[in-house]
């Protein structure tokens, strides 16, 4: 003769736990079977013949248990159970020896601090505020047993609630250390790529090189001014934003286009024709005749170089190249 027995129990979650991570757990079968303190053994299985139409393709597993009947005397019992996941919960039914059937359904309710309330059900005991976690339990079993059953399922289950809530707690410090870590990269790369930023563009962090350090050799980009003037004349483009410059430095708005191109280009400028190669200026200021320069490669508008008596036998021989 077998008996119906329902019962519901209802545990708190501490806050820190969120939703999606309890629900997550849950819809693991495997990890919600190993947190049975009960189960020694567990593998998938086939639908047993006795199963339902509706419970047919569900995902079945076989269990074992091992259960301590009397102070030093224990057994094992082997069943199958069924699982199906819901949107806010877990529907299990077990199937063991003896006419034991139990169908388990666990769901999270409750509300967060940024959700908005839900009116509560009265008569269990059901928390006002933060998340729930219920359990409804549908039993029919010998009425003989019935009592060691109930109390042996309470306990265990009771069990696998505490270890879910202590796995949910450390689940959720590695989320919440991840997501740290992520902002704190994110926080360092746009502080570096950002054009404003006071920090020196690194070339690792920087996806552009080049418009960190650009090219000295280059012309500046005319898109965007203002252009700075330094000391020796070279133009450069101002940081944005543009701040006034510094006292006794020099700053003009020059055009792009009609700037005198960098002395250190290698291209700026044609090579001289060596032909045509003036003197230096200290030799042409100076009373000597000029080294490695013929005087006739010297300009016209130049005053022509008064030779010393002491180079005079050297004049036939300027002659001489002179005829020719």
């Amino acid at each position: 003769m077998s008996k119906r027995t329902v019962f519901t129990t209802i545990t708190p979650l501490p806050a820190g736990i969120t939703r999606e991570t309890v629900i997550e757990t849950l819809h693991n079968h495997f990890e919600m079977i190993d947190l049975n303190p009960l189960v020694i053994e567990r593998h998938l299985t086939k639908a047993p013949r006795k199963a339902s139409p509706e419970e047919f393709h569900s995902i079945w597993y076989h269990v074992v248990d091992k259960i301590n009947y009397f102070p030093g005397y224990s057994g094992r019992t082997e069943f199958d159970v069924c699982f199906h996941n819901l949107n806010n919960g877990l529907q299990t039914h077990v199937y063991a020896p003896l006419g034991l059937d139990i169908k388990d359904k666990w769901s999270l309710g409750g509300s967060l601090p940024h959700e908005p309330k839900e009116p509560v059900e009265i008569g269990f005991g059901v928390p006002k505020e933060g998340l729930w976690l219920r359990e409804d339990v549908d039993m029919r079993c010998n009425i003989m047993a019935t009592g060691f059953v109930k109390k042996t399922l309470k306990k265990a289950h009771g069990t696998l609630v505490e270890r879910l809530v202590e796995k949910a707690h450390i689940r959720e410090t590695k989320l919440h250390n991840m997501r740290l870590e992520e902002h704190n990269s994110n926080s360092i790369l746009s502080y570096y790529s950002d054009p404003r930023s006071p920090g020196l563009a690194s070339p690792l962090l920087s996806p552009d090189v080049s418009q960190a350090r650009p090219n000295a050799n280059e012309a500046p980009n005319p898109v965007k001014g203002p252009w700075n003037l330094d000391h020796r004349g070279s133009l450069s483009q101002a940081p944005y934003p543009y701040s006034p410059p510094m006292e006794g430095m020099q700053q003009a708005l020059v055009d792009p286009r009609y700037s005198q191109p960098s002395p250190q280009s290698k291209y700026s400028q044609p090579p001289p024709d060596p032909r045509y190669a003036l003197p230096p200026e200290d030799a042409r200021n100076s009373q000597s005749p000029v080294q490695g320069h013929d005087p006739r490669m010297l300009h016209q508008a130049y005053t022509p170089v008064e030779l010393p008596s002491s180079a005079a036998s050297s004049q036939p021989q300027r002659a001489e190249l002179g005829s020719f």
